[in-house]
């Protein structure tokens, strides 16, 4: 076994419990008024990335959103595993198939190493590890193949943009950006899965994906997919974004940003 096959697996199991099994909620809390739920597959996934992170990063600290420790959290401060072990979940609960799994390892002196992005719906496995970017398809051992990401500069108008809908958290800023977005870009999205969006990201379905106050467990994988810093950007100072960031665009456009400036996204009211 390796960690492929061991994500397999995980992923696997998951998509058998999507599709025969009613969805348990494990637990129920009240975000700003908003329910949030967590499921028994939030729990079930999360206890075999914990598994997975013991067997191939066993000196890393983990981190992940159903442990609830993501808070204040550095690239640069420690050897520490992101994980989301369901990202989507409400997606999930209501039979959608937007939904995945993401696994991002960072070190303390080379920042993100490796990254795993598992939609288990749609077959694929996305990984990342010493600078290249595999795709591996689920029930194939040999359907595995190098991807690239392939830069451009194109018209926003053109340029499809995947958005959150964290309108609650910053009402005046981000509805005045979901706005703008609608008036100027040839279409926006909101999957309600930030690992889903990043995937299409990568594969080249999207142009970019846009989060207004995320935490950093949603967008561990740019930084390690998206290295670089034309690809993953604050959203306010137009510097390369980081972990402690809660405003961040990642794009394969590297003209894009400019372009959100011209049209006053980027302004805070």
């Amino acid at each position: 076994m390796n960690i492929i096959e061991d994500f397999k697996l995980l992923l696997n199991d998951l998509k058998e419990k999507f599709n025969s099994e009613k969805p348990i909620i494990h637990d129920e809390k009240n975000l700003h008024d908003m329910p949030e739920y967590v499921l028994e597959a939030d729990i079930f996934s999360q206890n075999h990335l914990i598994e997975i992170a013991k067997k191939y990063h066993p000196n890393y600290e983990i981190i992940s959103e159903e442990l609830n420790n993501y808070h204040n959290i550095a690239e640069n401060q420690s050897d520490i595993v992101i994980m989301d072990p369901l990202d989507g979940t409400h997606n999930y609960l209501y039979g959608l198939p937007m939904w995945g799994v993401s696994y991002t390892v960072f070190s303390k002196d080379r920042g993100a190493m490796e990254s795993y992005i598992g939609l288990p719906m749609i077959d694929i496995l996305l990984e990342y590890s010493e600078g290249e970017i595999f795709v591996h398809s689920l029930n194939s051992e040999s359907n595995t193949r190098s991807i690239k990401l392939n830069p451009t500069e194109q018209s926003l108008s053109k340029q499809m943009i995947a958005f959150d809908n964290q309108f609650y958290k910053d009402p005046i800023n981000t509805k005045k950006n979901y706005d703008i977005l609608v008036d100027n870009a040839f279409t926006t999205r909101i999957s309600g899965s930030s690992v889903f969006d990043i995937a299409m990201l990568i594969i080249g379905r999207l142009n970019a994906r846009i989060w207004h106050n995320t935490e950093a467990y949603d967008v561990a994988p740019i930084f390690a997919f998206l290295k670089g810093e034309k690809f993953t950007i604050n959203l306010y100072t137009g510097h390369r974004a980081s972990l402690k960031d809660s405003s961040i665009i990642a794009t394969t456009d590297i003209s894009l940003y400019k372009q959100l400036e011209e049209i006053g996204l980027t302004e805070k009211l």
